[in-house]
């Protein structure tokens, strides 16, 4: 799947109730990271973006 289509499917799960609530969502974002191959090379890149994805959702959600 190319960006602009998972763009589509995350915008179509949402409208048909596909979405999570805030804190599954993060809960699913902290197991993405805890499953990353830290000897990676891109291991800090795509933990950063995932943190700030985390982020994202939690104060989207109204969570402090």
């Amino acid at each position: 799947m190319n960006q602009t289509d998972v763009m589509l499917k995350i915008v179509e799960m949402a409208r048909i109730g596909g979405a999570l609530p805030a804190d599954e969502a993060v809960s699913l974002v902290a197991a993405k990271v805890a499953r990353l191959d830290v000897s990676s090379a891109g291991f800090q890149q795509e933990a950063a973006d995932l943190l700030r994805l985390g982020a994202t959702i939690w104060s989207l959600a109204g969570a402090r």
